[in-house]
């Protein structure tokens, strides 16, 4: 007859919880920063137009920064060639470090677009 889990397996389980908990924060982590930086541009996409290109690469690299991202002017494209419309795109990776052992990559795009409103 068991008498369920001894001292030692749970010692070990709880290891194991522990890595798998440690790695999917680490993994996670990424995607979070990608959601924020996607929010950022949308925010920016909608107050686009009374900007120039270069204070809006500026502050999407400043704001990339903050969050650890590595973006640089050539990452973000501005096309306002599209009528009536503003679209700001961003290509770049990210990665985590897991313990030193694995590294999860990953290349995100982020792709934003937003019809021109003129107010009188």
């Amino acid at each position: 007859m068991s008498r369920g889990i001894s001292g030692f397996g749970v010692i070990i389980l709880i290891i194991i919880l522990l890595v798998v908990g440690y790695a999917g924060y680490q993994i996670a982590g990424v995607h979070f920063k990608y959601g924020s930086l996607n929010e950022k541009v949308e925010t920016t996409v909608r107050i686009g137009p009374l900007q120039n290109d270069d204070m809006i690469r500026e502050e999407l690299s400043k704001v990339a920064g903050e969050m650890k991202i590595v973006l640089t002017p050539e990452n973000i494209w501005i096309d306002r060639s599209i009528p009536d419309s503003f679209r700001i795109y961003i290509e770049y990776t990210d990665s985590s470090n897991i313990f030193g052992v694995f590294t999860y990559n990953r290349k995100f795009v982020v792709d934003q677009a937003a019809p021109i409103q003129i107010n009188y």
